[in-house]
């Protein structure tokens, strides 16, 4: 039914009162305004022309809160995820000023393997957002000389998801620890409403709702790591400056068991943030970039290296964005997923 008819089958009444409560002031326009005061005011019967014309401003109105109410969910959504960046950008650095130097401690690898390892067999994690994946290289070796920066860092442990998990206890259907996104795998173990397993704990061990391994995985030479790709994403667009030599960012998740958030540590946080501008059966962490051979600007375009000491770089989101990216969503200056 038409807001037309609705209002032609109302009671005389009923419809004076509903007139009565709608604001004259969010009329537009000064002629429509009184035009309005003067049908509301009326004691009289009301004619169709004016009931029209009711309708038209009543509909006038509707259009204009509909437009200014367009995207709030979206909006809201990427200011909370800006924050929450900003906070975990605070929170590494304030970590390691209270730790002696030493930045947290086992983050999510993004990688899959039987058993955990990193050394043979390592896979990207089949739930990662595409765009995310776009913007990372998951083959990268480690040398010795990266492995003793990370070590130096206080970066020594990852998490690595053991594609022959055992599922959850008492888990019963089809999904497993396998990695893929199909029924019998990580995607169907995370889609079936019979467990509690979810993407953002997939990297913990199967007591704790996840697919980790059992262990956490000690970084070594030779090993396989996640790093931002240089190749397919600017560096420049996590800061590393213009005209800088090439350097490795490795690309960690920010997962529950990184010692960010064990409550025994000074400087620790007690929120672990979820990124949901992905879809729910896609990995939902933010991702922090750690360089591994930073460099400094001594003079305009001449660079030397910062030590052998990795360093913090940037927090990206599940999507692949950096904060200024995620950040134009708020402005409407892009769009979101």
């Amino acid at each position: 039914m038409s807001m037309l008819q609705k209002l032609l089958g109302m009671p005389g009444e009923v419809l004076k009162s509903k007139l009565q409560a709608v604001d004259a002031s969010a009329v537009k326009g000064r002629a429509l305004r009184r035009k309005f005061d003067k049908i509301r005011n009326k004691q009289g019967g009301f004619t169709l022309l004016e009931l029209l014309v009711v309708v038209a401003i009543l509909a006038a109105i509707a259009g204009t809160a509909t437009i200014m109410l367009q995207d709030t969910d979206r909006k809201g959504a990427a200011a909370a995820h800006v924050a929450m960046m900003d906070e975990l950008s605070k929170g590494i650095q304030t970590f390691r000023v209270l730790n002696q130097g030493a930045y947290p401690d086992v983050w999510d690898s993004l990688l899959a393997s039987a058993g955990g390892s990193l050394t043979t067999g390592a896979a990207p994690l089949a739930i990662i957002n595409a765009d995310l994946a776009a913007n990372l290289d998951f083959a990268h070796v480690l040398t010795a000389g990266e492995v003793a920066a990370m070590n130096n860092a206080g970066i020594t442990r990852l998490r690595v998801v053991d594609t022959g998990a055992a599922v959850p206890a008492g888990y019963t259907g089809t999904g497993t620890c396998a990695n893929n996104t199909t029924d019998t795998g990580i995607g169907g173990l995370i889609r079936d409403k019979s467990n509690d397993v979810t993407p953002q704990n997939i990297f913990r061990i199967p007591d704790a709702n996840g697919c980790g391994a059992a262990a956490h995985t000690t970084l070594a030479a030779g090993d396989t790591v996640v790093v931002w790709d240089d190749t397919a994403a600017s560096p420049q667009r996590v800061g590393v400056p213009i005209g800088a030599p090439a350097q490795t960012l490795l690309a960690v998740g920010v997962g529950p068991d990184s010692t960010l958030f064990e409550p025994t540590r000074i400087g620790a946080l007690s929120n672990v943030p979820v990124y949901r501008h992905v879809a729910s059966d896609e990995y939902n962490r933010f991702v922090a970039l750690f360089n591994l051979n930073p460099q400094i600007e001594v003079s305009p375009g001449v660079f030397r290296s910062a030590g052998g000491e990795a360093t913090f770089q940037a927090i990206i989101d599940g999507a692949g964005d950096t904060k200024d990216e995620e950040l134009g969503e708020v402005d409407n200056v892009r769009t979101t997923l």
